[in-house]
């Protein structure tokens, strides 16, 4: 491998990693499994997190390996106005997305809802259930996929990145599950912190970021149309 490929590999995978670190902070998996750690030893979180790790890692492949590089094709011969309005539509989405997570945050209705989980296999279904109904959304998983994709990287440095891409998601779980285990009474008041505070400001923070993203979709797609 010459030096110009070492280091736009090197620049993929820092990418990656940064999208990967920025996805993590997700309410929608880091708020049940702060709730799963009340368990007695965090009883079921790390089928919680396998669940979760397996079936995002899982669409990733199908999206890398199955159909994702020809729709990656598609869209690089898309121009003009059918350009422009896929950008309006996609950040009319992200707004949609924004506004949801605004007006769930901190949801009493959602914390009487959520249960813990009390098998190893409930566990799992519900980390993989949730990835399930996220991975429609997944907008930063896609740019990911989508840079991968674009660098055309041999498939077992495409599947390496994945995999990697996911460990990092599933980061903050496995330092939930590392603090419920070691840190004992101190443990469990530093998640309860933690869970009030993604209930809060983390979903709200998320939400004005997407929300900042769908808007300047919208703007770049809008503009385009108007000066075509």
């Amino acid at each position: 491998m010459g030096l110009d490929s070492l280091l736009r590999m090197l620049a993929l995978t820092l990418v990656v990693v940064s999208i990967a670190i920025a996805d993590s902070v997700n309410p929608s998996t880091v708020v049940p499994a702060l709730w799963q750690a009340g368990a007695p030893r965090g009883r079921g979180l790390v089928s919680f997190t396998l669940g979760v790790f397996l079936v995002y890692l899982a669409g990733g492949i199908v999206l890398a390996f199955g159909p994702g590089p020809a729709l990656i094709g598609a869209l690089h011969h898309v121009r003009g106005p059918v350009e422009h309005t896929l950008q309006a539509a996609g950040g009319l989405v992200a707004l949609a997305f924004a506004v949801t997570l605004w007006r769930s945050r901190g949801s009493i209705r959602a914390e009487r809802n959520l249960r813990r989980c009390g098998t190893r296999t409930s566990a799992f279904g519900l980390g993989a259930g949730i990835m399930a109904v996220e991975l429609p959304t997944a907008f930063l998983y896609f740019g990911a996929i989508s840079a991968i994709l674009s660098a055309h990287p041999v498939a077992v440095v495409g599947l390496s990145l994945l995999i990697t891409y996911n460990a990092l998601f599933v980061a903050p779980l496995v330092a939930i599950l590392a603090i419920r285990l070691l840190a004992g009474d101190r443990g469990d008041r530093w998640l309860a912190v933690g869970e009030r505070w993604l209930r809060g400001a983390g979903q709200l923070t998320l939400a004005v970021v997407v929300a900042a993203g769908g808007t300047a979709l919208v703007t770049i797609g809008v503009s385009g149309l108007l000066a075509v």
